[in-house]
């Protein structure tokens, strides 16, 4: 299935980083910074709303693979830039490159996979379970 989304088309979202966000939620000591996981997290919501945003009800798109790169820090109650761009369509594989933002500064980056799959067949697949 062809989506209809071109190379370069992008979604970006802003979030502001709550305490449930931060890495001290994990351990009291750890400090109020926005947790990598959480990172990971936003960035496959904002492709897979790209993704989905490009589809007709017969389709949906998972998650692949992601490789991030997390190199600043964000405090609890500042607030993040996501974008996510879509690079390309493999057969079933989408390729997105995400890149999370404060300020001026490129807080974490990362290259997202999502696979292209029939409705049919999810369903048929959680009947199994």
């Amino acid at each position: 299935m062809k989506l209809n989304i071109n190379e370069g088309d992008s979604l970006k979202e802003t979030r502001q980083v709550e305490s449930a966000d931060c890495i001290s939620t994990i351990d009291t000591r750890l400090p109020e910074l926005l947790g990598t996981y959480i990172i990971v997290k936003w960035m496959e919501i904002a492709s897979a709303q790209l993704a989905q945003n490009s589809l007709d009800d017969q389709y949906i798109t998972v998650g692949q693979s992601i490789n991030i790169e997390h190199t600043g820090m964000v405090a609890k109650g500042e607030s993040v830039i996501i974008e996510s761009v879509f690079l390309q369509q493999e057969k079933r594989i989408l390729t997105f490159k995400i890149e999370v933002h404060l300020n001026d500064e490129i807080i974490a980056k990362a290259e997202h996979k999502r696979i292209l799959i029939p409705q049919r067949i999810i369903q048929r697949q959680m009947k199994k379970k």
